[in-house]
């Protein structure tokens, strides 16, 4: 099945306001609808900022992907500035399976 990255930037230097009043939602949606996730994380600047998203996907078309970006709290309000979905050929897989779900989820 094809893999995706979905990859959210944050308007410089961050957007935390922003993400601290949907942050519950977010986290529900992302728990709640993570049949196709692989990865979630938060990218961080260099004072531990959240400044971004990252998450890779495995699913039937970017069109799945898609609809599901439209409908995550944190796409759907505009938290991000710039959003990309990109097809993934993975070369190289060296994650290790980590407890699920963190005890501090983006």
């Amino acid at each position: 099945m094809p893999h995706y990255a979905v990859i959210g930037f944050d308007p410089p230097p961050h957007n935390m306001a922003q993400r601290d009043l949907h942050r519950a939602d977010h986290r529900a949606f992302v728990l709640g609808n993570d049949d196709m996730i692989r990865l979630a994380a938060a990218m961080v600047d260099d004072q531990g900022n959240q400044c971004g998203s990252l998450y890779i996907f495995e699913a039937e078309s970017e069109a799945q992907v898609a609809s599901w970006v439209a409908a995550e709290p944190f796409c759907a309000r505009e938290i991000y500035i710039q959003l990309k979905i990109v097809p993934l050929g993975i070369a190289l897989n060296r994650l290790e399976p980590l407890d699920w779900p963190p005890s501090n989820p983006e």
